[in-house]
């Protein structure tokens, strides 16, 4: 007989905790290794969690709402079901998701105070959605707070501003970027170099393919990077570790910020599986359904604003990434060929660069060869 403390895992470089949403199993149910156990919520998106073991949940240790450290023990497993169970540890130690801090600061309120209060599953939600403290809302039929007074806590919140101004509280998501973009200015010096590329051969290809133009991009990068090693390293404080694979990173606008899937091993598939796995990843990302695997691991992303009629963009690194590369639009142009002036099908591409990991050459060698495999329909 055995026992197994599932803890809330770690599904992101950057994930110190996650919200958990709902239990697929109750106590005492039978579960089986590989079966959905529980949904998580980190800040790029809502996620699965799946039993590592086959037996019996015997003791759930965290609530839906609760905001989880990771590793810390949200349940225990038994391979029976009626073995005595070990002892937990202490009781993890949670907070309730809906009362994140607000934006300023309240006078005499605290999480404990938050704690107590009393609230609808669907006012809970809210608040969180809004990034309201729950301990700051008066409910309107005491001592119940509804969904109600949540949403007129956020309307006074907001007109609260200087005039003409609307404060609107960040997301958990917007937060993360925030953090994020911050960071990547802070500590990864970046530079950026740019180039057009003739995509008649990639417009052929993509065509027969049914793929998009975006697809033509990462496959090129892919494939590249098997030669440019410091393109698919990262920095580690005293070393650059250079990593294995061709894992692209690919932008995806959501709801309220930007979710960055990955396309595992991109070099291996040919232009239609890469479509079909790019379309596979957009949509989760849309619907915030991503596994963990999907939202870690890459190396370099594409971020793509031709859609929207943007011509060319500088996009920022996200470490541990080494690089991202920027698309405009494709758009006919005047290009000399043969001593004659021909209309070709170009697009700009941007690539920025953690300076610490590569330098100036690396990039341009780097660029040039995604460049020559896109003209030649690779």
């Amino acid at each position: 007989m055995s026992a197994t403390r599932v803890i809330m895992p770690k599904l992101g470089l950057t994930m110190d905790e996650g919200r958990l949403i709902a239990w697929h199993k109750a106590e005492g149910d039978r579960v089986t290794e590989g079966e959905v156990l529980f949904e998580v919520e980190t800040d790029k998106a809502a996620m699965e969690v799946p039993a590592t073991t086959t037996g019996f949940l015997r003791r759930i240790l965290a609530q839906p709402e609760d905001m989880v450290p990771v590793t810390t023990v949200v349940a225990i497993i038994t391979s029976t079901a009626d073995e005595v169970l070990p002892d937990a540890g202490e009781p993890p130690r949670t907070a309730r998701s809906s009362e994140p801090a607000p934006p300023q600061a309240i006078p005499g309120s605290s999480s404990s105070s938050a704690d107590r209060v009393i609230a609808s599953p669907a006012a809970r939600k809210r608040a969180h959605e809004l990034g309201i403290d729950l301990a700051t809302v008066t409910a309107s039929k005491p001592p119940r707070i509804s969904i109600e007074d949540v949403e007129a806590a956020a309307a006074a919140l907001a007109s609260a501003g200087s005039a003409g101004e609307k404060r609107i509280p960040l997301s958990r998501m917007r937060k993360a970027i925030a953090t994020a973009m911050s960071r990547s200015s802070s500590e990864a010096p970046q530079f950026s170099i740019e180039r057009d590329v003739d995509m008649s051969q990639a417009n052929t290809a993509r065509k027969a393919a049914g793929a998009s133009y975006t697809d033509v991009v990462v496959s090129a990068a892919a494939k590249a990077l098997a030669a440019h090693p410091r393109l698919r390293s990262r920095f580690d404080g005293d070393a650059i570790v250079e990593r294995t694979g061709a894992h692209i990173g690919l932008a995806v606008a959501v709801t309220d910020g930007l979710l960055v899937p990955v396309i595992h091993d991109a070099d291996t598939k040919d232009l239609a599986a890469l479509a079909k796995e790019r379309e596979r990843l957009e949509e989760g990302a849309r619907v915030a359904r991503l596994g963990a695997d999907a939202l870690t691991g890459a190396m370099l992303s594409v971020s793509n604003l031709g859609s929207l009629g943007v011509d060319r963009f500088t996009a920022l690194v996200n470490p541990p990434e080494a690089a991202i590369l920027a698309m405009g639009r494709v758009r006919d142009r005047v290009v000399a060929r043969d001593g004659k002036a021909e209309i070709r099908p170009v697009v700009t591409l941007t690539l920025s660069v953690d300076h610490r990991v590569a330098d100036g050459a690396d990039a341009a060698r780097f660029l040039d060869d995604v460049a020559k495999r896109i003209e030649a329909g690779e």
